[in-house]
């Protein structure tokens, strides 16, 4: 067992701080999370032009003691649907300490006559969170909103509770 503190003023380079025990400062007071009041909560939306264009709502989250703020509509263009089969995709908000990243990216699904949701990274290094899963019909060159099921504010992509969680 040992005794951390901190933060104080360096004296000649006395005092330095990681990243990990800056973050330490949030544990306990906020869980991993969606800011639900922040911008647009990091929300999918189908591009208002037919397009396999994806719009993501500006929003900030917290996950595995690290953050992500996305402060402008970010688009994100789905791969070119599959001629027979369905699939479904994610947009996710991955988490990778080795490249010390996080980004907001799609992760491809497996073609399938019956589809099913990719799965989420969660090892040591990279983590994975679902803001939607979309479903890619075949033979199509747009997506709907009715195909995008949100995932923000669930289990899989809680939002953030913090001090005043009850």
């Amino acid at each position: 067992m040992a005794i951390t503190f901190g933060f104080y003023n360096s004296l000649n380079g006395d005092q330095k701080y990681s990243t990990d025990q800056f973050s330490q400062m949030f544990n306990g007071l906020i869980k991993d999370g969606i800011f639900a009041s922040v911008g647009g909560a990091l929300l999918v939306s189908a591009s208002t032009t037919p397009s396999m264009t994806l719009l993501v709502a500006p929003g900030r989250a917290w996950f595995n003691s690290t953050w992500i703020n996305n402060d402008a509509v970010y688009p994100l263009t789905l791969d070119p649907s599959e001629i027979i089969l369905k699939r479904y995709d994610a947009v996710v908000i991955e988490v990778n300490s080795s490249t010390r990243t996080n980004d907001i990216k799609i992760i491809k699904g497996t073609p399938a006559s019956t589809p099913a949701y990719p799965v989420m990274a969660n090892s040591l290094y990279l983590h994975q969170y679902p803001l939607c899963y979309i479903l890619v019909e075949s033979s199509v060159t747009a997506i709907p909103q009715a195909k995008i099921t949100n995932k923000v504010g669930t289990v899989a992509c809680p939002y953030i509770t913090g001090l005043i969680d009850s």
